[in-house]
């Protein structure tokens, strides 16, 4: 609980994640990922694809681009899937000797629907592979050698509510509107257009999912002494054998240690800032 709770004091930088969100033509509306607590920037990203010859086997897919090329992005779509498994994104000059590029884990994975995966660093070979440890069948293999990103603007309530044509489709999308539900979502404006689109989402995650805490907690050494003694002032009303002496010195160390881990939770970057001063004219 002291961990989900540090969420509504600020962004936590070691829980600024990216994402990225396929997109489907004619559908507005996205859940972001598990655990998310807020959008930090949202991404409109146009990918170029290169294309080639596919070929496919029981657990994997190849494209042949027919000469050395750079790719940055990978984007996968299945028909038929096993729920966990492992990618593995791999290349090669041969066809023959494979180069293990990155692998990814999920317990979730699904059917019709767009993953994309960040090359990092880019990788420029002629063969690239998709594959998973059991049977799946492709329906998609995607590999984008440039990236077109747009920021796109949050709309607030009153602004949402009063566009006109909520289902218009186009390319790109300019705006969005976040809703902080159980499952926070955001919709996009206009609606997309095409299924190979898809957004870059940065997000500040929860730090920890309660069901998933072990012996080592996910946070930074800097904020080891601020925790503990966030962790003492919360225990010490819930246990009897603390002396009520006590209760005062606890809670103005653990408010200090605090303000100590969170007066250096910055990245240092400069801040910009960009009046938007107007007037009213007839």
């Amino acid at each position: 609980m002291l961990l989900i709770s540090l969420a509504n004091r600020g962004i936590n930088l070691w829980c600024v994640e990216t994402d990225y969100i396929g997109l489907a033509q004619g559908q507005a509306a996205y859940d972001t990922p598990a655990g998310t607590i807020d959008i930090l920037n949202l991404i409109y990203t146009q990918p170029t694809r290169s294309t080639g010859t596919d070929s496919q086997t029981a657990t994997s897919i190849t494209t042949n681009l027919g000469a050395s090329t750079l790719i940055k992005r990978v984007g996968i779509k299945v028909s038929s899937v096993t729920a966990s498994g492992t990618l593995t994104l791999a290349h090669s000059t041969d066809n023959a000797a494979w180069t293990t590029i990155q692998t990814e884990t999920k317990t979730d994975w699904a059917t019709d629907t767009w993953y994309w995966f960040n090359l990092d660093p880019s990788v420029t070979d002629i063969y690239f592979k998709a594959s998973f440890g059991a049977a799946v069948t492709f329906s998609e293999f995607y590999l984008a050698s440039a990236l077109y990103d747009l920021p796109l603007t949050i709309w607030n309530r009153d602004t949402w509510s009063v566009i006109n044509n909520k289902t218009q489709q186009a390319r790109p999308a300019t705006n969005y509107y976040y809703e902080k539900l159980l499952t926070p979502r955001f919709t996009l404006w206009p609606v997309p257009n095409n299924n190979y689109d898809h957004v870059t989402l940065f997000r500040h995650r929860q730090v920890q999912d309660v069901g998933s805490l072990s012996q080592s907690l996910e946070i930074p050494q800097r904020w080891f002494d601020g925790i503990v003694w966030q962790l003492c002032a919360t225990i010490c009303f819930e246990l009897d054998m603390v002396d009520p002496a006590l209760i005062p010195n606890i809670l103005t160390m653990a408010a200090q240690n605090l303000i100590n881990a969170e007066q250096n939770e910055t990245d240092g970057a400069p801040i910009m800032l960009q009046p938007g001063i107007g007037v009213y004219s007839r």
